[in-house]
């Protein structure tokens, strides 16, 4: 018997030392936004049957609390973003909110990533504060990050819990440039016949395609209306190529095609008289020719 004892005992240490549940489990989210890698892990404490939350001892009005728990809430971005418009510099901070009953409160990012929650940071000038509205939301038991919303230049970052959502609009830098000078627009203006090419390269259906510039931006537009694209932008990548941008209902860039579908300019004597189009293996299924 002992000697059987002592042989469960062994056996059951490596699991003993490897099941580890915690009352605030360890959870992340990642999002890439034109490039950008926006990336936040934390703690996430349930409530428990706590309600209210804030204002109790739980998280105390006035107090600097990291949204999450055990080690502060991390927040990592690969390249500078504005957050509610603030300047954040690429890098890693750990994330704190300082709570209040009224007005708003303020976010604090601490290029000290590695602090524990207990352990508050001291008010320095490499910090980010950032003031921020809350806003009432469903009751949430447990503590949750998220990116609800997003845009082709950025997104909501939100954080969760109780009856509180705190959001947080985060703007990347863009990777292209969709606008384009009057001037370096025009030569491109009118109107073409298109051909599009089956897979064979054969001729399958002729089309006009029309470029205009509006609002500062190059746009074409298929007649009839292609259903997916309707009137989209052009957008320059290097001299006389171009991918296309979708526009969604509101009239907001929301997908850009690239490497899908780009369109290659053609001079003649120093001046645009044609184009073809490539899918993202270079080849072409369509060409237009300037009709006037």
């Amino acid at each position: 018997m002992i000697l059987r004892f002592s042989f469960l005992a062994a056996i059951s240490i490596p699991v003993a030392l490897e099941a580890q549940i915690r009352a605030s489990e360890i959870g992340a989210i990642s999002q890439t936004i034109d490039g950008t890698v926006i990336s936040v892990e934390y703690s996430r404490p349930r409530a428990r049957g706590r309600d209210p939350i804030f204002g109790t001892k739980a998280v105390r009005w006035d107090e600097v609390w990291t949204p999450g728990a055990n080690w502060a809430t991390t927040l990592d971005v690969s390249k500078p973003v504005q957050i509610n418009g603030h300047p954040v510099a690429k890098g890693k901070y750990s994330v704190w909110m300082v709570v209040r009953k009224g007005g708003p409160w303020t976010v604090v990012l601490d290029p000290r990533s590695h602090r524990y929650h207990m352990e508050p940071p001291d008010s320095t000038k490499d910090q980010v504060r950032i003031p921020v509205r809350i806003q009432t939301a469903p009751f949430t038991d447990v503590l949750a990050w998220s990116m609800p919303e997003l845009r082709m230049d950025g997104g909501t970052l939100a954080m969760q819990w109780e009856r509180v959502r705190v959001p947080l609009d985060v703007k990347v830098q863009p990777s292209l440039v969709s606008t384009l000078p009057a001037g370096d627009a025009a030569e491109y203006l009118g109107e073409y016949k298109f051909v599009e090419l089956d897979s064979a390269g054969k001729e399958s259906k002729v089309t006009v395609f029309n470029i205009t510039h509006e609002g500062g931006t190059l746009k074409g537009r298929w007649t009839p209306d292609d259903p997916y694209m309707k009137k989209f932008a052009l957008i320059r990548i290097s001299p006389d190529w171009f991918v296309p941008g979708v526009y969604d209902e509101s009239g907001t860039l929301y997908e850009v095609l690239k490497p899908d579908i780009t369109v290659e300019f053609k001079r003649e004597n120093g001046k645009i008289a044609s184009f073809v189009i490539r899918d993202m293996e270079d080849n072409v299924w369509g060409t237009g020719t300037r009709k006037r």
